[in-house]
């Protein structure tokens, strides 16, 4: 562990710094509050201090879904993938290209990517040439295992920090950070609304925080994710991947198909509009989320459907209820991507 990491750190708790130790007895160092009583100590293991205190069984779940999903690399880490994934990342959020979205985060100062799993979406653009330079420095942080995929991932870029905490119960002071970046994680927590509003306090004056969460859909595919979910999520990472194999499979097979549907009439209680929709699509935005893109292998499309299933928390809102919390937040508005899928927001702090 760095010690401009170290020297940002406070307990998650009560907010106290803290102090490093050697521990003989669990042959390593740990982090243990400074004032006087305090009994909490955090452990330190792979050089990641590690802050996760939950109890909550669902977010405990979700923790290990994610710390599952985010080691099968081989599923999300071909050139295809992070091209697309690199493409509408810079779209959603209102860059021109690629070298802005860098040049943008190269001119900030201290960045928290909350919730960066396996360090997937930094990698889309995270850049080492600007980061050695001194510019900025990125504190990733995740509830699951997933961090130490971050950190063999992006470990090799200089001014890069790792810690697993919970998004709700980071161990930072206040106005700590100048810009926070949470891509497809709030919505994972116990409450998206709670945790959009827990990291707030963690922005400077004027900072910026640039999220994703996703949008609630029509009626039948509400119910679906729902009903599929408690299927899943009882059952164990490797036993869901293999549960949700059939239904990746038909998404398949309606993308093969590749047959058009003239919708007659738009049904806005189910939230379809008129007009010609492929088939596998509508499919997957109205009845199931049945992903499938042709120029991925199985693996990659079924990775996709097991990240939306298998999570017992993911939430999804309205555009509503996003501007409301954001106002309440302190947080002004100044990119509102809206898709099927979700919504972007970048938002300044008041």
């Amino acid at each position: 562990m760095k010690k401009s990491l170290l020297n940002r750190l406070v307990d998650p708790v009560s907010k106290s710094l803290l102090q490093l130790k050697i521990d003989d007895e669990k042959e390593g160092n740990v982090l243990t509050g400074s004032l006087v009583g305090e009994r909490g100590e955090y452990p330190i293991s792979n050089g990641i201090p590690r802050f996760v205190l939950t109890e909550d069984s669902d977010q405990l779940q979700t923790e290990e879904s994610f710390g599952y999903k985010w080691q099968q690399v081989k599923t999300y880490d071909a050139p295809d993938v992070l091209e697309n994934a690199r493409r509408w990342l810079v779209e959603r959020y209102g860059f021109a290209n690629v070298q802005e979205m860098r040049r943008f985060f190269a001119n900030r100062r201290t960045i928290l990517d909350a919730g960066c799993g396996g360090g997937f979406s930094a990698s889309l653009w995270l850049h080492s040439e600007w980061l050695d330079s001194g510019n900025a420095e990125w504190v990733g942080a995740d509830i699951s295992a997933a961090i130490d995929v971050a950190q063999e991932r992006l470990a090799g870029i200089p001014n890069t920090h790792f810690i697993q905490a919970d998004v709700l119960e980071l161990p930072f002071a206040g106005e700590t950070f100048d810009t926070i970046f949470s891509e497809g994680v709030l919505h994972h927590t116990p409450s998206t609304e709670r945790a959009l509003k827990s990291l707030v306090p963690l922005l400077t004056q004027g900072g910026e925080i640039m999220f994703y969460v996703y949008r609630k859909k029509g009626a039948i595919r509400e119910f679906t994710d729902d009903y599929v979910r408690d299927i899943v999520a009882a059952q164990a990472p490797e036993e869901a991947w293999e549960t949700l194999r059939p239904l990746t499979k038909l998404g398949q097979a309606l993308a093969e198909l590749k047959v058009e549907v003239d919708v007659p009439e738009a049904i806005p209680y189910l939230g379809i509009e008129a007009g010609p929709i492929d088939v596998q699509r509508l499919f997957y935005w109205h009845v199931a989320k049945l992903f499938w893109n042709e120029a991925y292998e199985f693996e990659q499309n079924h990775h996709i459907n097991f990240d939306w299933y298998h999570p017992r928390y993911a939430h999804r809102q309205t555009e509503e209820e996003v501007r409301r919390w954001c106002a309440e937040a302190g947080l002004s508005i100044i990119h509102c991507n809206v898709q099927e899928s979700g919504f972007t927001v970048r938002a300044l702090k008041d």
